[in-house]
């Protein structure tokens, strides 16, 4: 089985208003009101599932701990989503590439103590004549609104999804679309937002040792880690450093597994005009000082010139 590293994420709360909208992307956090973080925090590990082709049969498991200081009950939902160009995800109630009929979760509903951990089963069997590379599912953990007299009820949850890879041939090829940057700029750093979108049958990862690196003149930090999932497309940012002075073009590149490239560059021009006002202005000064200096010494040369005159003229009477 292949998985994301086993690392917990820490839950914060996010308002669920309406059957299929969860405001909640895997391993991000969405803050709204609600009991203090001390009394409600849930993690669940691994954050991602991945089913390759040969762990299909073989049942997952996902922990759900609760970190708080109260027991919860927590109801355990599958939902379809699309990817959004942020990188959450976007809940739907029919979603292409869906896999939430093939998958069986147990149990479906429990009560976790405080300081305790919950472990859930999850088996895939895959429907017939199914299309082959990935189909995904979310899994949502949900924790309802108790009671109250608020006229809105909060409920809290925490989703990660599942990438099941279906047997045949696989692609995870990908295009770069676009590339986003001022086109003028008196300096840096630049915000710069690449256009991701995959064109393959799996989902594609950018991430690990080898992350989407921007190259060109001036110096720019690599992309964080990404996931664009199948059929996807994936607004990514990163900054840029550029030269003092340039018509730069930086250029960002990939290869995909049968070799083909796909590379987008943009043109940026770097001119520092705070710079140059500062350049002019310190001629400016320069000119004013030279001028009055020149003017100080025709003002002496001529005052020692007329002073010369009168003692002559007295030497002469």
């Amino acid at each position: 089985m292949t998985t994301m590293p086993r690392r917990g994420v820490t839950l914060v709360l996010c308002a669920f208003l309406g059957m299929w909208s969860l405001p909640v992307a895997a391993g991000s956090e969405a803050v709204s009101p609600g009991p203090p973080a001390s009394d409600f925090s849930l993690t669940i590990s691994p954050t991602r599932l991945t089913i390759g082709q040969a762990d299909l049969g073989l049942r997952q498991q996902l922990q759900v701990t609760n970190n708080g200081s109260t027991p919860m009950q927590v109801e355990v939902e599958k939902r379809n989503f699309t990817g959004g160009a942020d990188g959450a995800l976007v809940f739907q109630e029919s979603a292409p590439y869906s896999a939430s009929g093939w998958l069986t979760l147990s149990p479906s509903s429990f009560v976790v103590a405080a300081h305790a951990t919950q472990v859930v089963t999850a088996a895939v069997t895959v429907g017939p004549d199914p299309e082959p590379g990935d189909h995904q599912v979310a899994v949502v953990f949900l924790v309802p609104a108790g009671e109250t007299t608020a006229n809105v009820k909060i409920n809290r949850g925490v989703a990660a999804p599942i990438y099941v890879t279906v047997l045949g041939p696989t692609d995870d090829s990908a295009s770069l679309s676009g590339l986003d940057a001022p086109g003028f700029t008196v300096g840096g750093p630049v915000d710069v937002v690449l256009k991701v979108h995959d064109t393959g049958t799996v989902h594609r990862d950018f991430r690990g040792a080898a992350p989407l690196v921007m190259t060109g003149a001036g110096t720019a930090k690599p992309f964080p880690d990404f996931t664009v999932m199948r059929g996807s497309t994936r607004d990514i940012a990163t900054t840029w450093d550029p030269p003092l002075m340039c018509v730069c073009h930086p250029t960002v590149s990939i290869v995909n597994a049968d070799g083909a490239a796909s590379s987008v560059t943009v043109r940026v021009i770097v001119f520092p005009l705070h710079l140059l006002g500062i350049l002019v202005g310190a001629l400016l000064v320069a000119y004013l000082a030279f001028r009055f200096g020149r003017r100080r010494y025709r003002a002496t040369v001529a005052t020692a010139a007329a002073r010369l005159n009168r003692s002559a003229g007295s030497g002469d009477a």
